[in-house]
């Protein structure tokens, strides 16, 4: 066996439902041809001012998270940014084109957000019609995400109605390899290059990929990922938007969810969170620790 942490995982089984990123509703997504470091931002050779600010808009908008993308091969001109957020209800994605990375310093990005979210026109931006895919290729975090990653994007650049970047790190080294469909904020993990055309074909159609591919909805808690999953499994539910609410409560050893769909039904999903007994790295070089997951009580 392998001692890379990706395969360690699968090979353990450890559940996958409730590990994306959590409380992430603000995406910042900036394209960067440079060099990326182990981490991204504060790594990498934008201009300092640059940095300052995308570090800043990620401390202080609440949910807010920095990716820097780019696509293989050697590319000129002018630069990608996106600005999304991936709200429950009221999901969107924008765009602009930028002349160069410091241009970043005329955008009022809080202020953008919030009209993002009030369903206002964005002046300059262009709005996202198709599928965001963003796979993590960033091997200097984890030598997972390249190995794995790589070979994913290339394989989803081939489908169509989706367009595809490699990103910075997303999370859930072990997982690899990663993904990120936005405006949506779905997280997807072990994901292999046959998943390609059925992966983009779902995110087309606006439903969830195969459950046992999902880590989770990044605007919620881990808890509230992993209920809508099993909801989801339940009920055969899959488009993308059949959620209006997800709210959780902390009970006598376990978490009650509530998942309320359009129709105004509510549905109980009650949680425990289980260590499970083996131990393995969360990433590559790390320590091996034990593995838990999320388990219907």
């Amino acid at each position: 066996m392998t001692d890379r942490c990706s395969q360690l995982s699968r090979a353990l089984g450890e559940p996958i439902a409730g590990t994306a990123v959590a409380s992430t509703s603000v995406w910042i997504v900036l394209e960067h041809r440079g060099p990326w470091g182990a981490k991204a931002v504060p790594e990498c050779d934008l201009p300092d001012p640059v940095k300052e600010r995308l570090m800043g808009w990620q401390d202080t908008i609440a949910g807010a998270r920095v990716q820097l993308v780019r696509q293989s091969g050697p590319h000129n001109g002018p630069l990608r940014f996106w600005l999304g957020v991936s709200d429950l209800v009221g999901a969107r994605l924008v765009t602009w084109t930028l002349d160069s990375a410091s241009a970043l310093l005329e955008l009022d990005v809080p202020a953008l957000v919030k009209s993002l979210r009030a369903g206002d026109a964005i002046e300059g931006a262009r709005e996202v019609a198709e599928p965001l895919m963003l796979v993590c290729t960033n091997g200097r975090r984890d030598v997972c995400c390249s190995k794995e990653g790589i070979p994913v994007a290339r394989a989803l650049a081939e489908q169509e109605g989706v367009e595809v970047w490699q990103t910075t790190h997303l999370g859930g080294h072990r997982f690899a390899a990663t993904l990120l469909q936005l405006p949506a904020g779905l997280c997807y993990g072990r994901i292999e290059p046959q998943d390609a055309p059925g992966l983009a074909q779902a995110a087309v159609d606006g439903t969830v990929y195969r459950l046992d591919r999902l880590r989770g909805r990044t605007s919620l808690h881990s808890v509230e990922q992993a209920a809508e999953t099993i909801w989801r499994g339940r009920t055969g539910r899959l488009e993308t938007g059949a959620l209006a609410s997800v709210e959780h409560e902390q009970g006598e050893g376990r978490v009650v969810v509530t998942l309320r769909d359009h129709d105004g039904q509510a549905h109980e999903v009650a949680l425990e969170r289980r260590m499970l007994g083996p131990k393995a790295p969360p990433s590559c070089g790390k320590e091996p620790a034990p593995i838990a997951g999320w388990f219907v009580a």
